[in-house]
């Protein structure tokens, strides 16, 4: 017998209030712009072929004093640049990131990019790279400039070297993640994390380049509304919630799965899910690490597969707790891999084809928790629940 689709017992109805509606926010002058940019479509993207040549008409281009000298890559918005101001031995390099394509003429497209971008500015972390400016080109094309690092792209390193040792996978994942943390804990999520994004010196130091959602609550009507380019920015490096049609806000959960596909590259020269592209890739789940690489070692094999689960619900819960596992993994302990207990922190999307929160799961949001009921709305923890692993566990035990 089907269950009455009735609030549950334990939850009764609220009584009418008789309090007067709450007044309408007052709206930024952005906000009030955007809605009058009544366009929320963009026209299909150039080839890249044609992009890159674009990008390379703006070399020699001085930008804010910074002189574009040499292309270093095309992503799927934008062009990166190295960029000096000054002359000789006195030179300081920048990074510009340059918008190109049909995006680099849309209203909401460039609001987002440069928003995005900013994000990196919203916390301080040794290891994630800040933005220093922004401008548009004449042709209205949006640009930001961002700190420069000694550092290659870990395509590049992989490239050059090969697969990558487990000790170097496991280092690199531990500066990722303490970086991720940080940027969660202030509501901000990366929402691009790729090989491309994440910078390794030569010393294998690890820097976080190139934010892709807009600050603010991930999964929040304004993020998703403005998330013009997230079709874009989809690829085999995305989870799956991201790669569907339409994706889905960007997450911590989007992260968690990023930085275990980063690992799984960076152990097999591989993307996790093979082949696959396109509308595929919301489809198409994960391999497992051991299936491509059998001599890797279990613990990290169990620290990557867990990560990279197809349900967001049932992946790491934060990148707190990823994080500890890798320390765990690095100092020969076993992961404890304890099962997400309700939806990644930052949000509450539902999947498609499944239901949503548990009765009882527990939702973190930020550093504080509540608890989903049946009904999907936030209640306090009653005395007596489970506490969430991250509460119970610092990751270091």
């Amino acid at each position: 017998m089907a269950d009455s689709p009735s609030s549950p017992p334990h939850e009764p109805s609220a009584a009418p209030s008789s309090a007067p509606p709450s007044p309408r926010p007052e709206e930024s002058p952005l906000s009030v712009r955007l809605r009058a940019a009544d366009d929320d479509t963009l026209e299909p993207e150039p080839p890249l072929e044609e992009r890159r040549a674009a990008a390379e008409t703006l070399l020699t281009t001085s930008l804010q004093g910074y002189r574009l000298v040499r292309l270093l890559g095309m992503g799927p918005v934008s062009a990166a640049f190295e960029a000096v101001r000054g002359v000789k031995d006195a030179a300081e390099r920048a990074v510009v990131r340059v918008m190109v394509g049909s995006a680099a003429g849309h209203e909401r497209a460039r609001s987002l990019f440069l928003r995005s971008a900013y994000a990196a500015n919203r916390f301080n972390h040794p290891r994630v790279l800040p933005v220093l400016g922004d401008g548009l080109l004449e042709s209205g094309a949006a640009y930001v400039v961002r700190a420069w690092a000694d550092a290659e792209p870990l395509t590049n390193v992989v490239q050059a070297r090969g697969k990558l040792s487990e000790r170097e996978v496991l280092r690199i994942a531990e500066q990722l993640l303490d970086a991720l943390e940080m940027a969660h804990s202030h509501g901000i999520v990366h929402g691009a994390v790729t090989p491309d994004n994440v910078l390794i010196t030569e010393r294998g130091s690890m820097r976080l380049a190139d934010f892709a959602a807009p600050p603010g609550l991930p999964g929040s009507r304004m993020a998703s509304e403005l998330d013009l380019l997230a079709s874009r920015r989809s690829g085999p490096f995305a989870a799956p919630e991201r790669c569907a049609m339409p994706p889905l806000p960007p997450s911590e959960a989007g992260d968690i799965f990023a930085v275990g596909a980063v690992m799984f590259y960076a152990l097999t020269g591989e993307a996790p899910r093979g082949t696959a592209e396109g509308p595929a890739l919301a489809q198409t789940a994960a391999r497992s690490l051991r299936d491509v690489l059998p001599e890797v070692g279990e613990e990290l094999a169990q620290v990557v597969d867990f990560a990279l689960r197809f349900d967001p619900i049932h992946r790491y819960e934060s990148a707190y707790a990823m994080l500890g596992d890798v320390r765990r993994v690095l100092a020969g302990r076993k992961p404890k891999l304890r099962e997400a207990v309700g939806p990644s922190p930052s949000s509450t999307f539902d999947m498609p084809g499944r239901a949503g929160p548990s009765s009882g799961s527990i939702l973190s949001v930020g550093r504080r928790e509540s608890v989903a009921s049946a009904s999907g709305r936030l209640r306090c923890r009653e005395p007596g629940e489970a506490l969430s692993p991250r509460q119970e566990d610092a990751g270091y035990s």
